[in-house]
């Protein structure tokens, strides 16, 4: 997340969102830990790839990097920066 991020001195509170449930997501979509990108440690299964672009599938894959996903991204992702 720091690459994202313009601040200096990250803040990683979750106050202004009173759900414990979505607080819960933020901060596991911030370090990397989903169901979907870890699950294979679980079940010991190999580490899943994405369908598209053959790399790792990680968080930052998905939010970032991934070509496949450039529509979604604009359509929900660049929305909320003018939030």
């Amino acid at each position: 997340m720091g690459e994202i991020t313009t601040s200096n001195i990250p803040q990683w509170t979750y106050s202004h969102v009173r759900d414990r449930r979505a607080q819960t997501l933020l901060a596991r979509l911030r370090i990397g830990h989903t169901y979907l990108t870890r699950r294979y440690l679980l079940t010991r299964d190999p580490q899943p790839f994405c369908d598209d672009c053959l790399v790792p599938l990680t968080v930052w894959h998905l939010i970032v990097e991934c070509p496949s996903l450039n529509d979604l991204r604009h359509r929900y992702l660049y929305r909320c920066r003018g939030l």
